[in-house]
């Protein structure tokens, strides 16, 4: 079901028990056909913003019901056959109207099952970041793997080039202070 909100100008000439007989009549309407009328509200007699079928006035009247799209067809149909409106407005109100327990529990549903769905994205990319990062763990691992015995080749390498192993600091220290004269240790 819809919500509507429908406001009806009645000719100011119309006698107020033919305007509570017609007004009666949609409530009733509504009513027999699984609507259901939720305000009926008398604005009373007031000035209309531009002259209608020579009137000035009108007898406003605010019907707020609840029916079906076939109701409402059926409503406007009376209307517009009827000589006692001047004018009315018909608009769908559905945001006005509270959720029914039907309708919340719905709801309710649906934000739960999007929560549940969100969760497992969240799960699924965690999952996928965690696999992305051992993954560059492992082939980091591998290229240090890696490098470690090329250093140790080169290291090999180096020996079996018949590169002299360094000296201590220590040996060549001594050779370099001694005199060249031979008198190492002398002082004149």
């Amino acid at each position: 079901m819809r919500r509507y909100e429908m406001v009806l100008v009645a000719a100011p000439s119309v006698a107020e028990e033919a305007l509570d007989q017609q007004i009666t009549g949609l409530e009733n309407l509504i009513a027999e056909m699984g609507g259901k009328v939720l305000k009926v509200d008398r604005w009373g007699r007031r000035k209309l913003a531009y002259p209608i079928k020579k009137f000035n006035e009108g007898n406003y009247t605010l019907l707020l019901y609840d029916a079906e799209p076939e109701v409402e067809k059926e409503i406007l149909r009376r209307v517009r056959l009827s000589d006692t409106f001047l004018r009315f407005l018909s608009v769908r109100a559905d945001h006005e109207r509270p959720p029914t327990e039907e309708e919340k529990a719905e709801l309710e549903e649906r934000r739960r099952e999007q929560l549940r769905r969100a969760a497992e994205r969240a799960a699924q990319a965690a999952a996928e970041a965690a696999r992305q990062l051992v993954a560059e763990e492992e082939k980091e691992d591998e290229v240090e793997g890696d490098e470690q015995p090329e250093d140790a080749d080169e290291e090999e390498a180096g020996d079996e080039a018949g590169e002299p192993p360094e000296a201590p600091d220590d040996a060549g220290d001594e050779t370099a202070e001694a005199p060249a004269d031979g008198s190492a240790g002398k002082e004149e």
